[in-house]
């Protein structure tokens, strides 16, 4: 497994602050190997191992514990014996009942680093922000970015320099990408089927355990139909009406408000993303007609067993993780009639981009250019396409290449 830097540095960054420092994302995103490798690295500096304690309440050794007593005994014997500083992780820590208070005590009373992590938003409930005194960070860790890709498989034939062996192009590479996915655990399989049952299998355990159990749902029949009805409209805007219309035509009958329920659900196991509306003209966000793009398009295309979404839907759903995954907030741009696929920000800046696979047509090159030279601001404005170089510029907006901004940034 490749060193995921940019986790490691918002560890790092956080390290013997006064705060709890909270890893989310989805299941088998590499949440666990991101905190071993940072338990790594505190070792390679120096940190006697006595002081560090790493546990999974997924694994079967501490799967009876349940509650915060039970944590609190273990933890404050732990940091009792510590020589110095001592360092908690604690992975998958949404399944302990009261895991807020134990942390907000460790913290007011011993010299400690708490880490924890989980793959869904249950561990944000029960004011745990208030419990914690809002002494805490989130960091948010994403399936692997085309970028980390190229560095996982870079031992692999074809993608790197050796005598007598053909290169393959950064296209092919990102097609490879397409079909792989972005889940690190799938590239330990080199058999196709064999990673589609792997994300198949990956994709039912998440609804099972991060939707179904973690919200305590009891009627599940529609879950599945909901989300057949988002990895089929991805890149399209829609409204729960709609998918509370596709459930009903197949014979299940739920509320719009249960809709909204199973979104909410959803995302909170963060296998799908939403990105809201934004009114470009009046400044806000508004409430309806989202879109929501699904974590790993290899996953969505086990589970929907097709032969794909579309490539363009591919392409902003590529693009939806990256921006995400650099720490941008993301909306869908409307500009008046028109639509800007992303405007992204980030403190006080924006940018807006367009994507599509080739501005060598005209009505592209319309279509994509246009709502963009309808803005009137100053912040900088781009298409993204799959062309291998800047063929059109519009008032200073240009098309840049897809790859190229993937990898360089």
């Amino acid at each position: 497994m490749i060193k995921r830097t940019m986790y490691l540095e918002k560890l790092e960054m956080y390290l013997q602050r006064d705060v709890v420092k909270i890893i989310t994302g989805v299941r088998r995103s590499g949440k666990t190997t991101i905190i071993k490798q940072f338990i790594e690295e505190l070792k390679a500096n120096g940190i006697p191992e006595e002081n560090i304690i790493y546990l999974n309440f997924e694994g079967m050794i501490y799967a009876y514990f349940t509650n915060a007593a039970d944590l609190r005994e273990m933890l404050v014997e732990f940091v009792n014996g510590a020589d110095g500083h001592a360092y908690i992780f604690l992975d998958e820590v949404q399944n302990i009942d009261g895991w807020a208070q134990v942390a907000a005590e460790l913290m007011n009373l011993f010299d400690c680093d708490i880490y924890v992590s989980s793959s869904n938003a249950s561990v944000f409930k029960n004011d745990f922000a208030n419990v914690l005194g809002y002494r805490y960070v989130k960091i948010d860790v994403y399936p692997l970015s085309f970028s980390e890709y190229l560095q996982l498989t870079a031992s692999e034939p074809g993608h790197f320099e050796e005598e007598g062996t053909e290169l393959l192009s950064k296209e092919a590479m990102f097609a490879d990408y397409l079909k792989r996915g972005a889940m690190p655990g799938a590239y330990a399989l080199k058999n196709d089927a064999d990673a589609a049952d792997y994300l198949s299998n990956l994709y039912n355990a998440i609804i099972l355990k991060d939707v179904v159990q973690c919200n305590n749902l009891r009627d599940i029949s529609h879950i599945d139909k909901i989300m057949e009805f988002i990895l089929s409209h991805m890149g399209e805007v829609f409204s729960p009406k709609a998918v509370r219309d596709y459930v009903k035509s197949s014979g299940v009958i739920i509320s719009v408000d249960t809709v909204y329920s199973c979104l909410d659900a959803l995302t909170g196991a963060f296998v799908i993303n939403k990105v809201p509306r934004f009114d470009i003209k009046t400044d806000r966000e508004l409430e309806t007609q989202e879109k929501y793009y699904v974590c790993d398009i290899a996953m969505r295309n086990a589970v929907m067993r097709d032969e794909g979404a579309g490539f363009e839907a591919q392409l902003e759903n590529v693009l939806c993780n990256e921006m995400l995954q650099r720490g941008f907030k993301l909306y869908v741009g409307k500009q008046g009639q028109s639509q800007i696929d992303f405007m992204a920000v980030r403190g006080q800046d924006r940018t807006y981009l367009n994507c599509c696979e080739t501005v060598l047509d005209k009505e592209t090159v319309k279509k994509e250019f246009g709502p963009l030279t309808r803005i009137r601001d100053n912040y900088f404005k781009m298409v993204l396409s799959m062309d291998g170089e800047t063929i059109v510029n519009k008032g200073g907006i240009i098309n840049f290449p897809f790859i190229s901004f993937l990898v360089g940034g």
